[in-house]
């Protein structure tokens, strides 16, 4: 290598290096920033008028607007129509031009097969998958879903998945699987800021009768709830001028030269700070993955003897409980759930649980359908679902003695 080579490299090495500390350095300021803001956000949250809202007060979690999703959509008026999912339906079409749906006679679930709400109609059926809180795609998500619609009679052309977002993101690839492309004309990405506030704003509200009072009253709750989640409501204003003059003053967004310019500096923040919260996924995720790791090596310490449970779950056991192999495990979906059933292998008549001695214990596992008993919790409550796969384990072996 002569010297020239060997100053190109150099140099080389010396801009990587000054691009890497550059990094380093905006990470450390967003950091710093976002400290900085919290501390004011909480301020002037403490300054806001009083505001009282039930839905606020019971903090609910993804599944808590799916069962309100869900009841609006199983509305139906006193001609037995489906009314609020008409309007929903009604808006989609609007929206996506190419897409029409009739109802017939449609068959509405919630957290059926762990389908955040499902419609399944005469000729189509609609998958809907509740991502409020931004909770992270799992692998193959969305195929396994489909792949479940498909297991119910459904032509895969005749089905239909609504993304229901905060604010517009769209799933992740790895969760199609391989069905990113066939669903292209078929996928609807709703918001929650934008689609969902609208729906029930300007399509339900205005139309629910004088005397379906309490619902009158789920609704403007829910609409104000969701208005105070985005910031919304009339209250917040001054708050979200002084936090919007707060992040002018700290990005000099002032010395732009116009909006355009103001727009594109937001925009470049934005991608940055969307980088850094990349990067602690990650690091979120690594921690994840060796709090799984204990669980496995804790469980063979634990029970030496029972048979490990290894498809596609986080941490398992099988072992025989009425002559018929038997699956307790933690997995995990936007949540951590513990279930118990009988190996998914056997013939679906020696798979009922109900009458199963299993059955006892559906006073800590409170989720059930015919095959299958478990419990939720949050997708961060590792104690929770931990204690509870522990508590199960031990009152199997305790049936097995008896």
């Amino acid at each position: 290598m002569n010297y020239c080579e060997n100053c190109n490299g150099r140099q080389i090495l010396k801009f990587f290096n000054l691009i890497h500390t550059r990094i380093l350095s905006n990470y450390e300021k967003l950091i710093q920033f976002t400290e900085n803001f919290t501390i004011e956000y909480e301020k002037e949250k403490l300054s806001l008028p009083y505001h009282i809202n039930i839905i606020d007060e019971l903090h609910i979690n993804e599944n808590g607007h799916s069962r309100i999703l869900y009841q609006l959509l199983k509305y139906q008026n006193s001609k037995k129509e489906y009314e609020f999912l008409q309007y929903l339906l009604k808006y989609i079409q609007t929206k996506y031009k190419k897409i029409n749906f009739h109802i017939k006679n449609p068959q509405i679930t919630q957290e059926q097969e762990r389908i955040d709400l499902w419609i399944k109609d005469v000729d189509y059926a609609i998958i809907f998958e509740n991502k409020i809180y931004n909770a992270i795609d799992q692998e193959a998500q969305l195929a396994r879903y489909i792949d479940k619609t498909i297991a119910k009679g459904y032509d895969k052309n005749d089905i239909y998945v609504v993304y229901l977002s905060q604010s517009g993101q769209n799933p992740s690839d790895s969760s199609w699987g391989n069905y990113k492309d066939t669903f292209q004309k078929r996928y609807i990405n709703l918001s929650f800021q934008n689609d969902i506030l609208f729906w029930l704003k300007e399509y339900i509200l205005p139309n629910i009768r004088q005397k379906d009072y309490f619902t009158q009253c789920a609704i403007v709750q829910y609409i104000d709830y969701l208005n105070g989640l985005f910031n919304l409501r009339t209250i917040n204003i001054k708050m979200n001028m002084n936090l919007n003059k707060m992040i002018s003053d700290h990005f000099e967004l002032e010395k732009c030269k116009n909006d355009q310019e103001r727009f594109n500096s937001i925009s470049d923040i934005i991608n940055d700070m969307n980088n850094l919260i990349k990067q602690m996924e990650l690091m979120k995720n690594s921690y994840r993955k060796n709090i799984y790791e204990f669980w496995r090596q804790d469980i063979k310490n634990r029970y030496p003897n029972l048979k490990p449970y290894t498809d596609s779950i986080i941490v398992g056991i099988s072992f025989i409980i009425e002559n018929k192999e038997t699956w307790i495990y933690i997995n995990n979906d936007t949540q951590l759930y513990c279930e118990i059933q009988f190996n998914n292998s056997l013939p679906n008549n020696e798979r009922f649980i109900e009458k199963s001695s299993i059955m006892s214990l559906k006073d800590i596992l409170t989720k059930k359908n015919d095959f299958c008993i478990w419990e939720y919790f949050d997708i961060n409550d590792f104690d929770g679902a931990y204690n509870c796969f522990l508590e199960v384990i031990n009152r199997c072996l305790s049936l097995i003695k008896k």
